[in-house]
Order: C-alpha cells, then structure tokens, then sequence
C-alpha cells in the first residue's frame, strides 16, 4: 500500500503570516490538529500543529491574533511522497518521533498530510501495514512526549 493510497487530500494549510487565532479556528474548523505552513511559493517551510499553538500563546501575553505562524511553526518538517510504502513511512515518522508527515511530489509540490489516525484507520485494515508495526511505530512516537515536569511550576506545600 502507498502513501496516496491514504493520505487526506486536500492537505490544510497556512501562511507564515497568518495569525495563530486564524490557524485556531481553521484547525477547529476541519477538525485536524496540524497546518503545513507555505511560503508565497508554496513551499513547504512548516508545520503548525495544535501543541505548537498552545506552547506559543502559553509562553507570551500577546494575543494570539498577534502572533504570526513562522514564530510558532515547527521549521524542521519530515516529509514523505505520494508512491511511497507505508511501512517505510511509518518507520520514518517512528525515527523522527513525528505523528503527520506533509505529502510532497519530488518537485516540492504538496499534495496531502499523512497522520498516524490515516495509517491506524486505513493502513492497518487495508494490508499496508501489519499490527505488529503500527504498535511499534506508535510505541516510539509517544515516547517523544513524556512530559518534564518543572518542579516550580508547581504550588507545592
């Protein structure tokens, strides 16, 4: 199975002028979690995701209506194309501790988001990955999210 074979189309995106309050509610809107952020080119240049969101308004008290995407976005985005085999894939995103992959062409050109929910809803059912692997990949995938906790940031007695 390929990448094309589940991957969400039309993949959701932003600008790196648009504001976080604006990426919000698109999020909301299309009920996904991440934006691919573009240039005026449309390049691949980002990934806004809704931790991204939350860690950016969290650390300031500038209004999110205030606060551009390229000061948020993650800029080290792993990609993945169209003809690729999901489980290389999904050991990509396994290695790289990332849960979307954006889907481009050789040439750069975007063509849809890949998530873990496409490759649990889809791959898994269809034959493109086994059990096996899926539970390995996410197994590595949450790994990257134990939380630290800062002790101070605690009303401790």
């Amino acid at each position: 199975m390929k990448v094309h074979d589940i991957m969400t189309q039309p993949p959701f995106t932003c600008r790196l002028e648009t504001s976080l309050g604006l990426a919000s509610r698109r999020m909301a809107g299309t009920a996904c979690g991440s934006l691919v952020v573009l240039d005026h080119g449309d390049r691949v240049v980002g990934i806004l995701t809704d931790r991204d969101l939350a860690i950016a308004i969290g650390r300031t008290n500038r209004d999110a209506s205030h606060i551009p995407a390229h000061e948020a976005m993650t800029r080290d985005v792993h990609t993945c194309s169209p003809d690729e085999n999901l489980p290389a894939v999904l050991e990509r995103m396994a290695e790289a501790k990332v849960r979307r992959l954006p889907v481009v062409t050789s040439e750069g050109v975007l063509r849809g988001m890949l998530s873990i929910d496409d490759i649990v809803l889809w791959g898994v059912q269809h034959g493109g990955v086994t059990l096996k692997g899926l539970v390995r990949g996410l197994r590595a995938i949450c790994r990257a999210h134990e939380p630290q906790v800062q002790e101070e940031a605690f009303d401790m007695p």
